[in-house]
C-alpha cells in the first residue's frame, strides 16, 4: 500500500512538500530563539515569541477552513509557503538590525506563524482529492511518521546544525526549504475553483463550517475528545522537562534518553496504526487509546527510572499517534470534500484550544505547591475519563 502511494505523483509530491515545510520550520523555531537570546539577553522574549506563535492558530484557521473549500488547495498551499519563505528572509534582516526592534520580530514570527493556520485545512482536505479512500488511513499514517520522525530528530540535527552554522545562516535553509515546498505543491494539479473573494460570502461559509460540526455528532465528539485530551496530557507535558531536570536531577543524557524513547512510541504508532485502524470500528479504537494513555499517564507516578518513564511516555506518545491518524481517516472519510476545509478548521482550533489552558493549570498547581504528582494524577484521570466519556458518546458507536 505504501510503495502505491508513493507511485501517485500528487501524493509523492504533497509528501515531500509537507517533509520540505516541516523541516524549514524545525530549523526557524531551533534557530530564532538563540538568535535572540544571543542579540538581546532576554529569556522572557525568546519564550514569549514561541507562546505568540500559537495566536494566529485562534484567529485564522476558520478562515483557514474557508479558503480550503473555496480556492485552488494546491495554489493554497503554494502561497502559504512562498509567504513563509519571504518571513524566514525579513527574519534574517530584521534579526540583523542594530539595535534589533524586537516588535519587528515579533510581527515577522506572526506572518509566519500565520501560514501554518491557513494552509492546515488545504493539506489536509487535499488528501482525499489525490488518493482514494481505502488508501486514506496509510497516508495519514505517512504523514504522521514523517511528523513524528522530525518531532524526534529534528532536535537533534537542527541544533547540531544551528551550533555549527550559525542562527543567521540557518535561517537561509529555512527560507530555501519553504520554497522547495511551495515548488512542490505547484506541480499538484487539484481541483481547480475560480471564485470572486467576498468578506460576505466568507461569514456565511464560516457560518455552514459552524454548523455541520456541531451538527454531526461523532465529528464534535471527536473534537471535544481531543480538547479534554490535550487539556490532562499539557498539565504535565509542558512542566514535565523541567520537573526531570531539576526535581528528579536527570542528567542532560538521561533526559535525553528518556525523550527519545517518547519520541520512538510516537514513530510506531503511524505503521502500527495502519495494520490496525481499518481492522476495528474508528470510536471503539478512539476510546481505547485515550484511556490507556490516561491510565499510562497515572504509572508515571510510580516509578523515576529515567528508561521506565521513557517506556512510559513512549506507549502513551504510541496511543497518541493512533488517535491523530484514526480521527483525520475518519474525518476524510465522513465529511463532503466541499466541506472538509472548513471541518479540519473548526476541529482542530477546538482541540487546540485547551493546549494552553492545560500548560497554564498545570503550571498554577505546581506554583501553588501540590508537586508534579497531583499534577500527574489529575492529568491522567482528566484523560481517563475523556476516554470513557467518548465511549459513551456518539463517536463510540461509530
Amino acid at each position: 500500500m505504501v510503495l502505491k502511494l508513493f507511485r501517485n505523483r500528487p501524493f509523492s509530491l504533497l509528501t515531500v512538500s509537507f517533509l520540505s515545510s516541516s523541516i524549514a520550520n524545525w530549523i526557524y523555531k531551533l534557530a530564532l530563539p538563540i538568535i535572540i537570546l544571543d542579540k538581546t539577553g532576554s529569556a522572557f522574549h525568546a519564550a514569549g515569541i514561541f507562546g505568540f506563535s500559537f495566536i494566529p492558530w485562534v484567529l485564522f484557521s476558520i478562515f483557514g477552513g474557508v479558503v480550503a473549500d473555496t480556492y485552488t488547495k494546491s495554489r493554497v498551499l503554494f502561497l502559504g509557503n512562498i509567504v513563509s519563505a519571504i518571513g524566514a528572509i525579513l527574519l534574517i534582516v530584521g534579526t540583523q538590525m542594530q539595535p534589533i526592534n524586537i516588535y519587528v520580530i515579533y510581527g515577522i514570527v506572526f506572518l509566519i506563524s500565520s501560514a501554518d493556520p491557513l494552509i492546515h485545512p488545504s493539506f489536509q482536505s487535499l488528501i482525499p482529492e489525490i488518493i482514494n479512500k481505502r488508501e486514506l488511513v496509510a497516508a495519514n499514517s505517512i504523514i504522521q511518521t514523517i511528523e513524528n520522525t522530525l518531532s524526534v530528530v529534528g532536535p537533534l540535527v537542527g541544533g547540531g546544525v544551528v551550533t555549527i552554522l550559525g542562527g543567521y545562516n540557518t535561517l537561509w535553509f529555512s527560507g530555501i526549504f519553504f520554497l522547495i515546498a511551495g515548488f512542490m505543491t505547484l506541480m499538484i494539479h487539484s481541483h481547480h475553483e475560480k471564485k470572486v473573494f467576498s468578506f460576505k460570502k466568507i461569514w456565511q461559509d464560516t457560518v455552514v463550517g459552524l454548523k455541520y460540526v456541531f451538527n454531526q455528532k461523532v465529528i464534535l465528539s471527536g473534537a471535544m475528545m481531543f480538547f479534554f485530551a490535550n487539556l490532562g496530557t499539557n498539565m504535565f507535558e509542558a512542566n514535565y522537562m523541567y520537573f526531570m531536570t531539576k526535581d528528579l536531577k536527570f542528567s542532560v543524557v538521561d533526559t535525553t534518553i528518556t525523550m527519545a524513547m517518547s519520541g520512538v512510541g510516537a514513530l510506531l504508532g503511524g505503521p502500527v496504526g495502519s495494520k490496525i485502524i481499518p481492522n476495528f470500528k474508528s470510536g471503539k479504537i478512539l476510546s481505547f487509546s485515550t484511556v490507556g494513555a490516561g491510565l499510562l499517564i497515572l504509572l508515571l507516578n510510580t516509578t523515576t527510572n529515567f528508561i521506565l518513564l521513557g517506556l512510559i511516555l513512549g506507549c502513551i506518545s504510541f496511543f497518541g499517534t493512533i488517535n491523530v491518524v484514526t480521527y483525520f481517516t475518519l474525518r476524510q472519510q465522513t465529511v463532503p470534500i466541499s466541506l472538509l476545509g472548513r471541518v479540519v478548521a473548526v476541529t482542530r482550533m477546538m482541540s487546540f484550544a485547551s493546549i494552553p489552558i492545560g500548560a497554564f493549570i498545570g503550571g498554577k498547581m505546581l506554583a501553588a505547591g501540590l508537586g508534579m504528582a497531583t499534577v500527574i494524577l489529575a492529568a491522567g484521570i482528566i484523560r481517563t475519563l475523556t476516554g470513557i466519556f467518548a465511549a459513551f458518546s456518539q463517536l463510540g458507536k461509530e
